[in-house]
Parts: C-alpha cells; structure tokens; sequence
C-alpha cells in the first residue's frame, strides 16, 4: 500500500514503533501533520488487514489506537526519495486474561498480546512477516511462546509453526490463543515479573 509521504526523518531500520499519541514513541515535538498522516496509513492498513481476515470491520484504526494503550508496529520501505510503501503492520497490547494450562488449571495474568498482523499483498513471502514479529520480540524482549494470539487465522497460526515451532494449542474458551510452551521455563516468570512493572508504572502515572 503506498502513500506519498515523506517519512524518512522517523523511520528506523524500516520499522516505525507508534502508540497512543499517533507519534513515534519517544517523538518529542507537536506535529499535527505527521499525525494527520501516521492517522491515515493507519486506518487505510486497518482496513486492507480486515478485508484480508474476512473480519466485518476493521480491528485495527487511529481512532482505536488513540483510545488504547496499545502499540503499533508500521514496516516501510522507501522505493525512491518521498516514496514509502507501507508493507505491514503489527499490533500489540497487554490483557488481563485467565489462561488455562493443557491440565485445565487457571490463572489470572496480565499477559502482552498480538492483536493484529498484516504483511501486504505485495510484500507477503518475502520475509517481511518475520523481520516485523523479530523487531518486535527484540524490543519487548520476549518470546513467541510467551504471546498470546487473538483471533489468530490459519495463515498465522502457520507463520508461528514454521518459525518459532509453535503448534500445539491450549484452547482458553475465549477468542485467545496459546502455546503449550507458554508454560514451560520461565514463561510464567516473565509475565509476573510484567505485571510488577505494568502496576509500578500506573502507581508512577496515577500518584508520583
């Protein structure tokens, strides 16, 4: 999908991290023309990953993400100067889940989620999927295993088996999907040790 805007002076290594703000996250100026932009490739990639689910509306909009704490993942590529093409998109965000083992047991976690994936059209088999889900992994250093995946379609569910060996689902009675190998090591210990820094943030925001 392309769009004749001139981004090179945010984008890093391709990737484009965005929050809340409809800015690069740690965007120090007002600019409400980048975000005029940033708000349009947003919604336009919303719709393309909706109609590629088969979804009947996006889950993916500038609007949606204002209202959010979640974090979008935007891939670039620059094809000539002021020329971008938007290649993907990768949408993630904490949620207070219970998560069920593979024995039935239950707990009550905050655990960080893949909310929506799209590689276009265009860009899709040529390695652009797991360059943006690496990217991600690397700055949230965390594992595949320790996702949670909701709604996740076919395509992805075999993105996860053919590059991170994930495949043997824990059904969680909800529109969420996990590993077995969620469990295994220091899974648990990572999500735990997120939450500690989750609450110490909100104590940090709300009360300091």
């Amino acid at each position: 999908m392309e769009f004749q805007f001139d981004l090179s002076h945010i984008a890093h290594d391709q990737i484009i991290k965005i929050d809340n703000s409809l800015l690069p996250v740690g965007y120090q100026k007002d600019d409400p023309e980048l975000q005029r932009m940033i708000s349009n490739v947003v919604d336009k990639m919303g719709v393309a990953s909706g109609i590629a689910q088969e979804l009947k509306s996006p889950i993916t909009s500038a609007e949606k993400l204002m209202r959010s704490d979640h974090i979008l993942y935007l891939m670039t590529e620059q094809t000539s100067p002021g020329h971008f093409v938007v290649v993907g998109l990768l949408k993630m965000g904490w949620k207070k889940l219970y998560l069920f083992n593979k024995k039935g047991s239950r707990t009550e976690a905050m655990v960080y989620c893949l909310l929506d994936f799209y590689i276009h059209e265009t860009r899709q088999r040529h390695g652009y999927g797991i360059k943006l889900m690496d990217y991600m992994l690397k700055d949230n250093q965390i594992e595949a295993r320790q996702l949670a995946v909701d709604q996740p379609t076919n395509k992805l569910l075999q993105f996860l088996w053919k590059y991170f060996n994930l495949s043997k689902l824990v059904n969680q009675g909800n529109n969420f999907v996990i590993f077995e190998e969620f469990f295994e090591g220091n899974g648990t210990i990572y999500i735990f040790y997120k939450i500690v820094q989750f609450y110490k943030f909100i104590y940090f925001y709300l009360f300091i």
